[in-house]
């Protein structure tokens, strides 16, 4: 028979049995009473904390066991962290120096993040200029009790957001005592290194004294890795790989001809003819090495990679205290202060000159400035053709795209709870807001540059006779500051109704009103379409939100419990929602349950989509705006569960679930915006109607498409599915100690998705879709195994993570190179290879052939951490990442896409290699 017992973090265990899937082990008391407890996905207290819904523990002691070093880590281990997931290693993103997790791959903005059930605020820069999500970067590590990952839909519980899942960060409710501890880690070639200290600090008995205060504080540091130290990661020329020469300066056969780009800090210029405006032979502003002239194309070569890095600088500083004190006997008072603050140090590339297509919000009705290349004027001392001539550069004096991000975020939470007139409550008031500061480096101002050209004050050959204060005006620190704020109240009474044969029906009532706040402002200049190379976002917007909700719990008999919910939100911004979930287990023996949920759930529009504006870069600009009749989307959760324990210590649960979702919020699409226009061959400098209402089409002075703009819009859909596996298993080994063994792995079946125009497309196993964040892919599996070994005072965990492959294509069936899905080997990438008939494939060799069979294949890594406790207070431990030093498999669909050479996604690990650490922890009791 199952029994739970109660631990003393006031979390639910059963021997042997139905809380193994949720994470924590404990032997069986029959004698203690069971105390009721919550669990994430519901509100009635329970004694059976294995709920309906499909529910993942992370305790504490498996955190320290995984040897990560901040909560981001540890959700990026998730197997139900799908595509569109942000790790910290992209960082120069619109995002920079943020991470987020996406369950079941519907995106970041669709799982809701909570701490201690409610609500964080989200981070002040949107994925994509658009995609707003909380920042797990800005959660503390040292104060956290568990996590709690809710895997299916729950907006009748906790309300928007809860379309893919939720994730509970719960942070420790009481504390006694004091500890001390610290980490330091790097790789294996020594870079990269990481340093971390924190302490808890409490004093005060709740039962004894009638108070406790604790506080926690945690810092830490992460340096950067260069990726030219990583071997290939950080090269351009591939051909060893039997990939192309991507270098500067080296020829460029995939486009055609044998044209080579010309944007390195050597600069290169083309004289133009006078009369016909037709352009000469490239030729070197500046001389390089004999050694790095390209004997094809007689240009100095420079690997663009050389600025690029594998893991930003990263520094932590996080706060938390709580005080709680006995007011009664029957009502608790409680405050929570929390302080997080995150600065990121990114470095980019080099810039160039000659990006085109800026955004000028100033005029909706002529929105694009198209700046072309720049020119050198002949009577420039520097030009070595004396001629006007086009002029192509990576100004190497100005630095690299660098972005620096300092994230502040201060919580405050405050309430009552305890129990009156039969019912139990919880009433609270929270404030959370975040400030950042956004500051870019390096990106260059067109005008001012041009103009400093023509003037001959921007010296080329000798960067250092240029007045600084001409070089701050064409580069000029850009710099803005976002923020976000939740206020709220919120209340939630609880009691028993009436028994019945299973036990007591529960019943609870909560609500709560919120004041939501975002404020993005645009980095300074590119709203005046003054700045090259870096994309447009702004929002900001301001909505009230009050909601109501009930749910019963019903044991009908004592095989099986019903349960159901309601949420009724209102906001003020776009109208009214109401959505439910009914709940079923079945348990006819102990040894076997069976559950199902049904749940309704929506995201509410952010407000980049229902007030802002957002303009990036593919092979030409795209621009979104926002609308507010935009509609929330809407999505249909379903998930059916069985629970097996065969014998004692062994646990089981194999989930099946499926979302769809509809009336997706979609950017404009641009082959929905071009229809039947042409993409070349349009009048020069000429602005004509999109396909879709109120979109228009912008043709540069080659007759090309420089812009496409229209509005966010609801017109897409998806369907998803799969089964999440988790298996535990104990085994007392006597005198030898105990093994635990836990595997958790999640299969996508399939990801189905229907476009704006109606086409569906299947991205399960493939790249795509790219729409999601940094086109990291969608793979059908992930796993993770861990097995541990303990033995007194000592104890070893070997994990295991596993990605399956992923072709190379952006969804099943994409076979032609010009049908705008976002392949490597389509027309918006400008990429022509020989029509040998491969085109079932996004990414070919030198030859035309299909690389590598298409196929980015499966990647497993392991990690081993080790801990020995001397003496009942001093615990020693360390850990190696990547323990065989697994290297990041090569990714050429990337390599054009997006300009690196592997997947962050999935593979970063990989790119660090081989990671070690070690740590030390006193208590003082």
């Amino acid at each position: 028979m199952l029994k739970p017992t109660k631990l003393a973090a006031g979390v639910l265990v059963a021997c042997g049995g139905a809380l193994l899937s949720a994470g924590v082990y404990a032997q069986a008391q029959p004698q203690q009473q069971l105390e009721r407890v919550t669990v994430t996905g519901s509100n009635i207290k329970r004694t059976d904390a294995e709920t309906a819904s499909p529910v993942q523990v992370i305790t504490r002691d498996e955190i320290e066991k995984t040897g990560k070093q901040s909560i981001q880590e540890v959700l990026r281990n998730l197997t139900a962290d799908g595509g569109g997931s942000i790790p910290s290693s992209f960082s120069n993103g619109f995002a920079s120096g943020s991470a987020a997790v996406s369950l079941r791959g519907l995106g970041v903005n669709s799982t809701l993040v909570l701490v201690n059930g409610r609500r964080m605020t989200t981070y002040g820069l949107a994925d994509d200029g658009t995609r707003n999500f909380v920042d797990l970067n800005s959660l503390p590590l040292e104060a956290v009790d568990r996590i709690e990952v809710l895997k299916d839909g729950a907006s009748a519980i906790y309300g928007a957001d809860a379309v893919g899942g939720v994730v509970n960060v719960i942070l420790r409710k009481q504390y006694t005592g004091a500890s001390i501890g610290g980490s330091y880690g790097q790789s294996g070639r020594a870079d990269g290194e990481t340093g971390r200290v924190f302490g808890s600090f409490g004093f005060g008995d709740l039962d004894a004294d009638k108070y406790n205060v604790f506080l926690s504080l945690e810092a830490s540091k992460q340096k950067n890795i260069w990726s030219v130290d990583r071997g290939y990661i950080g090269q351009s020329d591939l051909t060893s790989r039997g990939y192309f020469d991507t270098t500067n300066g080296a020829p460029r056969p995939y486009f055609g001809l044998a044209t080579p780009t010309g944007n390195s800090p050597y600069g290169v210029v083309r004289a133009i003819d006078p009369v016909t405006g037709a352009l000469g032979p490239r030729t070197n502003v500046i001389s390089c090495d004999a050694s790095l002239i390209d004997p094809d194309t007689g240009l100095c070569r420079f690997n663009p990679l050389t600025h690029q890095e594998v893991q930003p600088q990263l520094e932590r500083l996080n706060l938390f205290t709580r005080g709680t004190v006995q007011i009664t006997e029957s009502m608790t008072g409680y405050a929570e202060i929390g302080y997080f603050n995150t600065k990121s140090k990114a470095n980019g590339t080099l810039g160039a000159n000659n990006d085109t297509g800026v955004y000028l919000p100033g005029d909706p009705l002529n929105p694009l400035v198209t700046h072309g290349p720049m020119t050198l004027p002949g009577t420039h001392p520097d030009n070595p053709l004396g001629v006007d001539s086009q002029f192509l550069y990576r100004p190497q004096e100005l630095g690299g795209r660098d972005q620096h991000t300092d994230n502040k975020v201060f919580r405050f939470v405050t309430g009552l709870q305890g129990t009156g007139f039969g019912w139990d409550y919880d009433v609270g008031a929270s404030y959370i807001k975040s400030k950042l500061t956004n500051r870019n480096f390096g990106f260059i101002r067109y005008d001012l540059m041009q103009e400093a050209l023509n003037n001959g004050t921007y010296r080329i050959n000798n960067p250092n006779t240029t007045d600084p204060a001409v070089l701050a005006a064409i580069s000029p620190v850009l710099e803005n500051k976002p923020t976000s704020s939740i206020k709220a109240i919120d209340f939630k009474v609880t009691r028993d109704l009436m028994a019945l044969a299973g036990g007591s029906m529960g019943l609870a009532i909560g609500g709560d009103y919120r004041w939501e706040d975002a404020d993005t402002p645009p980095v300074p200049f590119t709203d005046t379409a003054e700045i090259v190379g870096l994309g447009y976002s702004a929002f900001s917007a301001k909505r009230k939100v009050y909601a109501l909700y009930g749910e019963l719990s019903a044991p009908v008999t004592k095989w099986l419990e019903l349960g159901g919910a309601l949420r009724y939100d209102h906001y003020s911004d776009f109208g009214s929602t109401t959505n439910p979930k009914v709940t079923f287990k079945l348990k006819p023996i102990d040894q076997v349950a069976i559950r199902g949920t049904y749940a309704e759930a929506f995201r509410a529009p952010g407000p980049a989509e229902t007030g802002g504006s957002s303009f990036g870069f593919t092979t030409y600009g795209i621009l979104s705006q926002g609308t507010p009749d935009i509609k929330p989307e809407e999505a249909k959760s379903y998930n059916l569960g069985l629970v097996l324990e065969p014998m004692p210590g062994l646990s089981a649960t194999v989930d099946f679930w499926k979302v769809d979702r509809k009336n997706e919020i979609v950017q404009a699409d641009p082959n929905a915006i071009i229809g039947d226009n042409p993409t070349t061959g349009g009048t020069p400098l000429s602005q004509v109607p999109g396909a879709q209402p109120g979109s228009f089409i912008y043709y540069d002075s080659d007759g090309n498409i420089a812009t496409v703009t229209g509005f966010y819009r609801n017109a897409a859909k998806t369907k998803t599915d799969g089964v999440d596996l988790e298996l535990r298993y104990r085994m007392n080994l006597g005198e030898a100690g105990r093994l635990t063994s836990q595997l958790n792995w999640s299969h996508t079946k399939s990801f189905e998705r229907t476009d704006a125009d109606g086409n569906t497309f299947e991205y399960a196993g493939t790249h795509g879709p790219l729409v999601q964040s940094a086109g990291g892919g969608t793979p059908k599996d992930r796993a993770s195994l861990s097995l541990t070994w303990d033995r007194g005072p000592v104890a070893l965990t070997l994990g295991a993570n596993y990605v399956g492959k992923i072709k190379l294509i952006d969804h099943v069936g994409d076979t032609s190179p010009s049908d705008g899905e976002g392949s490597i080997s389509n027309a918006n990438t400008g990429v022509i290879y020989p029509d040998n008939g491969q085109y079932n494939c996004g990414a070919f060799d030198v030859n035309g052939n299909v690389y590598n069979g298409c196929k980015l294949g499966g990647y497993t890594t392991f990690d081993l951490f080790g801990r020995w406790s001397p003496t009942k207070n001093l615990d020693l431990n360390f850990s190696i990442q990547n323990l065989f030093d697994k290297k990041a498999p090569f990714d050429p669909y990337l390599v054009l896409t997006y300009g690196i050479n592997y997947n962050q996604t999935w593979h970063q690990s990989g790119a660090v290699g081989r990671f070690f650490t070690v740590g030390a922890k006193y208590s003082f009791y």
